[in-house]
C-alpha cells in the first residue's frame, strides 16, 4: 500500500482526498434525505388514508341514524298510527320518498306480515313475515344489515349496479301502545356508492385509494367490482373489527403492500347498530411515488455535483503542485548529469531564504485553497440542509392544519390534550372538552351547493376561534365536527356557561355568498380534573356521548358528560 502511494504525484493524491471527500459528503447526504423523506411521505400518506375512512364511517353512521329516525318519526305519526285507508298512509310514505329517494321503499304491514300500504303500491297484498325486518321491527326500531333485493328485484327501475339495501323497521303502536303492524325502509345501497365516489377525488383514484365497506363475516359490500360480496381477511380488517381506528402497512392477498386506514361504524353501547368496518387502500408503491421521484432528482443532481468539484479539484492540485514540480525537475537534471559524468546543469535562483518564501507562500495558497472549498461544501450542505429543514416544517404544519378551516385538526388536537392534562394537574384547575356538531349543516350543503357548505364551515371555524381566549384551542375533527379545549376552569358550571355562550354566538345567522342560513350546534362537554387519570380516547368518548346524548334530545343545547 505504502508503495503504491509513493508512486503518485502529489496532485494525484490531493485530487483523490477531495474526491473522497465530496463522496462521502454526497452518500450521507442522500442518506439523510432518503431516511426523512421516505418516513415523512409514509406518515403522511398513511394519515390521509385514515382521515378518509373516518369521514366514510362517519357518513355511514349519519345516514343509518337518519334512517332509524324516519322510521320512528313516521310510526308516531297519525296518518301512519290511525289511517284510516291505505291512500291517506301511502301519501305520508311517498312524501318521505320524494324528500329522500335513497329510500327505495317504504311500507306497512299488518301483524300478519301483509302489506297494507307502500310507495308505489309495490308490494300490497304480499306477505312478508318471513323477511327479517319484519320479524325484528316487531320488537322495537331497529336496523337490518346489508342484502340484495329478495321481492323487490324485478318491481324496482333497472341500474347498472344490482340492487342491495340496508332495512329499517319499527311497530307501529295505537292508542293503547300496542303493535298493529310494522313500517319498514328500504335503503338503497347506492347512496354508500356515490358518497364513496364523492370522497375519492380523481387525483386519488389516479394514485390507486380504494374505500372498502366490510360486513362482519368478512363480506365485501363496498368496494372494487372484482371483490364486491366475496370475503376478505386482512390485519387491518381485524382491528377495524376490534374497535380500533388506525393506519398500518400490510400485504394483502393479490401479493401486493397496501398502506391501509381503518375503522368501524356503529356503537359500541350499542347492540342493535350496524357494524362495518371501513377500510381505505393504496398501494405502497404509488403512496409513496413523491419520495422515490425526490430521491432520484437528488442522486442525478448530487452526482453532477460530484463530478464538477473532482474536476475543479484536479485543475487546482495541478495549480499548486507546478513550484515544487519546478524544482523537483531542476533537481533530477542536476542529478542526471552527474550521475552521467557530465556538469550539472545550473539550479535556478532559488536562494534558501527566497525558495522558504515561496514554498511556505504556495503552501499557504493550498491550505487557504482547500479551506474555501471545505467552507463552500459546507455552505451547500448547509443550504441543502436548511431547504430540507424548511420543507419538513412546512409539511409538518400542513400536517397539524385542517385545509378547509385553518384551524389545528384532529392529529394537532390529539397532540395538544396531553399538554392540557399535564397543565391542569400542575396548575390544580380542571380543564374541559367541548364537542361540538353542526345542526342543519346538511341541509345547507344539500340545499345550495358543497361551496356554501364550505364557506359555512369556515364562518363556524371563524366563530369558535373569535369566542375562545388565546390559551384556549379550536380544532376541526371531520366533516362538521368541531372540538374545543378550555383550560384554566373553576368547575364544571364554568364550562357549561362558556359552552352556552358559544352556542349563542354560532346561531346567528350566517350570511354567505348567495343566501343568509341559520343553523344549530350540540355541544358534548367532558371534565378532566387534576386528579383524573389521563386518557385521551376516554376524555374525547365521554365529550363524544355527551353531544349524542343532545342530538337524541332535540338538539341545539349543551350537555355535561358525567364525571368518571
Amino acid at each position: 500500500m505504502n508503495s503504491f502511494f509513493g508512486r503518485l504525484r502529489l496532485s494525484s493524491l490531493m485530487t483523490l482526498a477531495v474526491c473522497a471527500t465530496v463522496a462521502l459528503t454526497v452518500a450521507l447526504q442522500l442518506i439523510l434525505v432518503n431516511h426523512f423523506a421516505g418516513r415523512q411521505a409514509s406518515n403522511e400518506a398513511q394519515l390521509r388514508l385514515q382521515q378518509l375512512s373516518w369521514q366514510m364511517r362517519d357518513s355511514l353512521n349519519r345516514v343509518i341514524e337518519k334512517a332509524v329516525g324516519d322510521a320512528k318519526l313516521l310510526t308516531e305519526l297519525p296518518q301512519v298510527r290511525y289511517a284510516r285507508d291505505a291512500d291517506e298512509s301511502r301519501r305520508v310514505l311517498e312524501s318521505l320518498q320524494r324528500t329522500f329517494p335513497d329510500y327505495a321503499w317504504i311500507g306497512i304491514t299488518d301483524l300478519d306480515g301483509k302489506v297494507s300500504a307502500s310507495t308505489g303500491r309495490m308490494l300490497e297484498g304480499a306477505n312478508v313475515s318471513k323477511r327479517p325486518w319484519f320479524t325484528t321491527g316487531l320488537r322495537g326500531v331497529h336496523a337490518s344489515d346489508y342484502h340484495p333485493a329478495v321481492l323487490l328485484e324485478k318491481m324496482l327501475p333497472r341500474q347498472q349496479d344490482p340492487w342491495r339495501f340496508v332495512d329499517v323497521s319499527g311497530p307501529v303502536l295505537d292508542a293503547q301502545g300496542r303493535p298493529t303492524g310494522v313500517l319498514g325502509l328500504h335503503l338503497s345501497w347506492e347512496w354508500a356508492r356515490r358518497h364513496a365516489r364523492k370522497l375519492l377525488t380523481p387525483a386519488l383514484r389516479e394514485y390507486g385509494a380504494e374505500i372498502l365497506v366490510i360486513r362482519d363475516d368478512g363480506t365485501v359490500m363496498l368496494g372494487p367490482q372484482s371483490m364486491v360480496e366475496r370475503k376478505v381477511d386482512s390485519t387491518s380488517l381485524r382491528l377495524a373489527q376490534q374497535g380500533m381506528t388506525g393506519a398500518l402497512r400490510e400485504v394483502w392477498p393479490d401479493g401486493r403492500a397496501y398502506l391501509t386506514g381503518y375503522s368501524q361504524t356503529g356503537d359500541m353501547l350499542d347492540a342493535g347498530s350496524l357494524r362495518w368496518s371501513v377500510l381505505v387502500r393504496q398501494t405502497e408503491e404509488r403512496a409513496l411515488a413523491g419520495a422515490v421521484e425526490l430521491k432520484l432528482r437528488m442522486l442525478g443532481w448530487s452526482a453532477l455535483l460530484a463530478l464538477a468539484l473532482a474536476g475543479a479539484a484536479v485543475l487546482l492540485a495541478r495549480r499548486l503542485t507546478r513550484p515544487m514540480a519546478t524544482l523537483r525537475e531542476a533537481i533530477e537534471r542536476a542529478t542526471e548529469a552527474t550521475n552521467a559524468g557530465k556538469e550539472a546543469p545550473p539550479i535556478p535562483r532559488i536562494s534558501g531564504f527566497l525558495e522558504a518564501r515561496i514554498l511556505s507562500s504556495r503552501m499557504r495558497d493550498l491550505v487557504q485553497s482547500e479551506e474555501t472549498h471545505r467552507r463552500a461544501l459546507l455552505a451547500l450542505n448547509g443550504r441543502l440542509e436548511a431547504a430540507v429543514a424548511e420543507r419538513t416544517a412546512e409539511l409538518q404544519a400542513l400536517l397539524l392544519r385542517d385545509v378547509l378551516t385553518g384551524l389545528p385538526n384532529r392529529r394537532a388536537l390529539l397532540e395538544s390534550l396531553p399538554e392540557a392534562m399535564s397543565r391542569a394537574r400542575r396548575v390544580e384547575r380542571p380543564c374541559a372538552l367541548l364537542f361540538l356538531d353542526m345542526d342543519g349543516f346538511k341541509a345547507v350543503n344539500d340545499g345550495h351547493g358543497h361551496e356554501e357548505g364550505d364557506e359555512l364551515l369556515r364562518q363556524f371555524g371563524q366563530r369558535l376561534a373569535q369566542g375562545v381566549r388565546k390559551t384556549d384551542m379550536v380544532a376541526r375533527l371531520a366533516g362538521d365536527e368541531f372540538v374545543v379545549v378550555l383550560e384554566m376552569l373553576a368547575d364544571g358550571a364554568d364550562a357549561e356557561e362558556f359552552a352556552h355562550k358559544l352556542l349563542e354566538r354560532v346561531t346567528a345567522p350566517y350570511v354567505l355568498r348567495t343566501t343568509t342560513v341559520r343553523i344549530g350546534a350540540s355541544i358534548g362537554i367532558a371534565l378532566h380534573r387534576p386528579g383524573d387519570v389521563p386518557d385521551v380516547d376516554g376524555w374525547l368518548a365521554r365529550a363524544d356521548h355527551a353531544m349524542y346524548a343532545v342530538k337524541r334530545t332535540g338538539k341545539n343545547s349543551v350537555a355535561l358528560a358525567a364525571a368518571l
